[in-house]
């Protein structure tokens, strides 16, 4: 992790084995909500593989803290890009289905 002008840089590779598990995404978002820092940039540079779980986790969690810091990820996979546009767009279509619905 590197720090500079209220910026952090957190290396996932150096934190988590994998990412599969919701609670391994919620231990990461423990860290990061820890952190002064207001700009968090989370490098997933030697992941190639993310479970929908951790994606959708991953989502949830950086929407919670986003009136308090701001996440930029930074070297997503393909494979870890498109999951989490698929997951993104499942989160939206559930809720426009719940505004719609009920």
């Amino acid at each position: 992790m590197t720090s500079a002008l209220n910026v952090s840089r957190i290396k996932i590779r150096d934190r988590l084995l994998r990412l599969s598990l919701r609670e391994t995404c919620n231990d990461l978002f423990r860290y990061i909500e820890s952190l002064p820092e207001e700009h968090i940039i989370v490098d997933f540079e030697g992941f190639d593989y993310c479970s929908r779980s951790f994606a959708h986790q991953y989502l949830i969690n950086k929407e919670k803290i986003s009136s308090k810091k701001r996440i930029e990820e930074v070297n997503m996979s393909k494979f870890i890009a498109d999951m989490f546009h698929v997951v993104k767009r499942q989160i939206e279509r559930a809720r426009l289905g719940h505004v719609v619905h009920g």
